[in-house]
């Protein structure tokens, strides 16, 4: 049984939304170059030079980036303080990521959801650092 279902269901939810945006970046490829009737276009320096094609492609490399530091941070601190305060810090960095993800493209500002997605992570950092380092301390 899973002792850890809150913090699975946000786990997944970022699984989720880094699925759609590779989506979207393999839509805006196919927009950019057709692979049957370009191929040599499809796979070529070229599209990195459409600023397009580059928006998407940042804003789906910029989640993967993150993920990176969030994941681990999210399940040590579920692991170490507690499943229900992870899904919490872990929600608003999806809410963060869902509207950094939809602001990006529109050329908005996105400070708000940096600002965001940035106090979440940095409280699951500091909670996972502190949790693991209570759990080392003897009693």
């Amino acid at each position: 049984m899973n002792e850890y279902p809150l913090t699975s269901l946000v786990t997944l939810a970022l699984v989720a939304l880094g699925w759609v945006l590779s989506l979207r970046v393999g839509k805006a490829r196919e927009n950019f170059a057709d692979a049957l009737e370009a191929p040599e276009k499809f796979h070529s320096l070229e599209l990195y030079s459409d600023p397009d094609f580059m928006v998407v492609f940042r804003n789906h490399q910029n989640l993967l980036e993150h993920l990176i530091l969030v994941f681990p941070a999210l399940w040590i601190f579920a692991l170490s303080i507690s499943d229900g305060i992870a899904f919490i810090l872990g929600f608003t960095y999806f809410i963060g990521r869902v509207w950094w993800a939809r602001n990006y493209l529109r050329n908005y500002s996105h400070r708000s959801a940096f600002i965001l997605c940035f106090f979440s992570l940095l409280a699951l950092l500091v909670g996972a650092v502190g949790g693991t380092i209570y759990r080392l301390i003897p009693v």
